[in-house]
């Protein structure tokens, strides 16, 4: 355990926060939430806390829009207040935000994969998840580019345009890059999927999930939407 934990940020969250402060930070000897003790008791979730502390205060520095930035992290503290002491749950919000305020979407991904969420063990259902880190055993159906050719035959130029991923259990990533690790993935291959996000701006029966991979042949691991764009199709 880390002595003291020192966060950047404590935003006025409702009911959720009292302190007005935007930035507060606190010390783990004071640590009263669940989700609190979970961070400062546990090394992979103080080193996360960590690297937020130091991705957020850059992206507030660079984002063409600042408060689109803070908006994100207010969510984040949310999701993860909501979390209380489910510690898959907690790194799933972390995951989370990582991922949309890194420029480097895998930076932070060293040493991470779906084991990281189910403890090493074999998740007990194939359906798509429907609760942050929670994960589902499934396989590969397909790894097309995200513009599909109709008819045309595929052509490794057509990834250019981005790249999806359809799974066994009617999952879908979507991205609007070039992913060397989905191309890389293969019909059938064994996947264990994790959902680390529902975008709280989303309608419950929209699309705004987040899903962290691990493909068990190539033990390669990634973080995609389920979405082309935010809430929608």
């Amino acid at each position: 355990m880390r002595p003291i934990s020192t966060f950047l940020i404590t935003f006025c969250l409702g009911l959720l926060f009292t302190a007005s402060a935007e930035a507060a930070g606190f010390n783990c000897a004071k640590a009263a939430s669940a989700d609190e003790k979970i961070v400062c008791g546990d090394t992979q979730l103080s080193h996360l806390d960590d690297v937020f502390n130091a991705r957020y205060g850059a992206a507030r520095k660079t984002a063409p829009d600042e408060d689109d930035v803070v908006h994100s992290a207010r969510n984040f503290l949310a999701d993860r207040r909501d979390c209380g002491n489910d510690r898959a749950c907690i790194l799933s919000a972390y995951l989370a935000i990582l991922w949309e305020i890194s420029p480097d979407k895998s930076s932070f991904m060293q040493g991470i994969s779906a084991k990281s969420l189910t403890g090493g063990k074999q998740p007990g259902t194939s359906d798509i998840p429907t609760k942050a880190g929670q994960c589902a055993a499934t396989t590969i159906l397909a790894v097309h580019p995200r513009v599909e050719s109709g008819d045309a035959p595929v052509t490794d130029e057509d990834f250019g345009n981005g790249t999806g991923i359809d799974y066994a259990n009617d999952g879908y990533q979507v991205s609007y890059n070039r992913e060397e690790m989905l191309i890389r993935s293969k019909p059938d291959d064994p996947v264990t999927q994790c959902l680390v996000e529902i975008d709280r701006d989303c309608e419950p029966d929209e699309n705004g999930r987040l899903f962290l991979v691990t493909n068990g042949r190539t033990k390669e691991s990634w973080i995609l939407p389920d979405a082309q764009h935010k809430c929608g199709g």
